[in-house]
């Protein structure tokens, strides 16, 4: 109960913060709540277990208006996909089980994973500093772990851009915000190490540093060593001159007005991969079968790194932590940007995977991913 209790008061604080941020740049995150209803993690999937998962998942799109893409899957079987209403409300173009949803901060587990492959190479150490890869980046002492693991204390860009940014018409990139930094160095936000606090410039750095060591771009590193290779054929980084726009979910207000994509939307590492529920799940089961990282880097990135938190509400790399009614671990991730909504959250204990993509802000699925687990876990 005492983790109950804390991951009530962290989420009413993460959703104090995003809104202060703005739409689509808070962090939301999933409340689990306590239930007599669970038993230990089984394999068995019942037809009638199935028939729960569609009447809750119905009774959301038709009492909450739920708008968006939906996948539950165990092992590499989906047990239930569905979708329902508009990729584009104004255009009346309806959403198919293929539509490519900006996933905002759930693409940060692909930054921290690439970092973890040049780390399996012994292309880098996760204790050396940002100055061995730039070397006139202007805040000290700084470790790759540190960026990973959201303890570096540096300024958040989404809080300082407007101030250096005179042009908002000017779309800036990784390499502008760099600029920008060493240029005015923002303030930061505490000492490195001193606690967890979330921080989206901190994985921008880090896509920096995989350029850097590998020498590529890092939207080429990860469409050659990750989206490619597992055969994530509809997974992209939006390009605004290249990618037409009705390929792509677009983002909405809750009045289903298009979310107009601003200057920050160039920048990536923390943010901007676009993919659909299906390929996301085959980005799952990788992880899951060791086709991405080895097993013991795997454990690494799920282990909690804040030993400040509690081990049921933390973060590892590119991951945060959580746990379920039976204290078993939710490794997940959460994403705000432009409108969409996202979620992935998976337990390992039984490789379940849950996926939820939205491309207007309304609050539908909130709360509501511990009665999906709860239906799994029923005793028949």
């Amino acid at each position: 109960m005492r983790n109950y209790f804390f991951l009530l008061i962290l989420f009413f604080l993460l959703f104090a913060a995003s809104l202060q941020n703005g739409e689509g740049r808070g962090v939301d995150t999933p409340v689990f709540s306590d239930t007599t209803a669970v038993i230990t993690c089984d394999t068995a999937v019942t037809a009638e277990k199935l028939r729960k998962i569609d009447s809750l998942y119905q009774s959301i799109v038709q009492e909450k208006q739920f708008n968006g893409a939906f996948l539950l899957g165990r092992g590499d079987r989906v047990l239930y996909s569905n979708f329902s209403g508009y990729a584009d409300f104004q255009s009346n173009r309806k959403l198919t089980q293929n539509s490519r949803f900006e996933i905002a901060s759930v693409s940060k587990q692909f930054t921290a994973v690439s970092i973890l492959l040049l780390y399996e190479q012994g292309k880098l150490k996760l204790t050396d500093k940002v100055q061995r890869f730039i070397p006139d980046f202007p805040y000290q002492g700084i470790t790759i772990h540190q960026l990973l693991c959201h303890r570096s204390g540096l300024p958040e860009y989404f809080k300082f851009a407007d101030d250096y940014q005179a042009d908002k018409n000017v779309i800036i990139d990784n390499d502008s915000l760099l600029r920008m930094l060493k240029a005015f160095k923002p303030k930061v936000l505490q000492t490195p190490d001193k606690k967890f606090e979330y921080n989206n410039t901190g994985y921008v750095v880090l896509a920096s540093i995989v350029e850097r060591v590998s020498g590529m771009r890092f939207t080429d590193f990860v469409h050659t060593y990750l989206f490619k290779p597992l055969g994530m054929t509809e997974s992209c980084f939006y390009h605004y001159d290249t990618i037409p726009t009705k390929l792509f979910v677009v983002g909405h207000k809750s009045d289903k007005k298009h979310y107009e994509r601003d200057y920050m939307s160039g920048i990536v590492g923390d943010k901007g991969i676009f993919t659909t529920v299906n390929d996301l799940f085959i980005w799952s089961n990788a992880l899951d079968a060791g086709r991405v990282l080895k097993q013991e880097t795997l454990e690494l990135a799920f282990a909690p790194k804040n030993s400040e938190l509690d081990d049921c509400q933390n973060y590892g790399y590119g991951w945060r932590i959580s746990c379920d009614t039976c204290q078993r671990p939710l490794i997940y991730h959460g994403g705000l940007w432009n409108g969409n909504n996202t979620w992935f959250i998976k337990r390992p204990c039984d490789k379940t995977t849950l996926i939820v993509f939205s491309n207007i802000y309304n609050r539908a699925f909130h709360g509501k991913s511990k009665e999906f687990f709860a239906i799994l876990d029923l005793e028949e």
